[in-house]
């Protein structure tokens, strides 16, 4: 065990070294020609709570995920009907008193292997919905990059921070700074464009 592990420690010691000499061998050698000349950057901030409850991509994704669960939904209760009644009816069947203790056990035994089946029915329709909530939440996060990056370049800042509702970020923030109505502005006329581009 020693003669694995030794090994192991000394590579990530060095590889350690390694990363911290890059990091900090040159730490201007990142920096824009302004910023290594003292100027200072434009900053601003956003509330993200705001953004979350204001912007109309996000609602729309919202949306969809609230249809794809009540969809889901209906489909597992079509599917699961026909397992439920003949589960009904072996519960009654050995409930009813005719049933030998030979009959009780397959029912058991039946009994187990539907509710397995029914389980798996349910097991892929949650998996689809989670692909579908991450596939709409990388959508969501890929629009307010974009967005959030064009509407920083059109106008001239170089820092857009946020302020949560717990103050993650920015802990304070003079009003002047706070940019959120405008980029919800931004956001939300970009997103209808685009919408009414593709009814086109």
């Amino acid at each position: 065990m020693q003669r694995i592990v030794l090994p192991t420690v000394i590579v990530l010691f060095l590889w350690c070294i390694g990363l911290t000499a890059t990091q900090f061998y040159n730490p201007q050698r990142e920096l824009s020609a302004e910023l290594q000349s003292g100027k200072a950057p434009v900053v601003a901030y956003v509330h993200g709570d705001s953004i979350q409850s204001g912007y109309a991509f996000i609602e729309v994704q919202e949306e969809k995920l609230f249809v794809a669960v009540q969809q889901a939904q209906l489909a597992i209760d079509r599917a699961s009907t026909p397992f439920r009644d003949e589960a009904q009816e072996l519960i009654d069947y050995a409930n009813s008193g005719a049933a030998t203790p030979e009959d009780v056990q397959i029912a058991q035994q039946r009994l187990m292997e539907l509710e397995s089946q029914m389980g798996k029915i349910q097991e892929a329709s949650q998996n689809e919905l989670l692909e579908l909530e991450s596939s709409l939440q990388a959508e969501i996060a890929s629009n307010l990059s974009r967005d959030v990056a064009e509407y920083a370049q059109e106008r001239g800042l170089d820092v857009v921070l946020n302020w949560g509702l717990s103050g993650e970020g920015v802990l304070y923030g003079s009003a002047g700074l706070d940019v959120t109505a405008g980029l919800l502005e931004f956001m939300n006329d970009r997103f209808e464009s685009e919408i009414s581009s593709e009814e086109e």
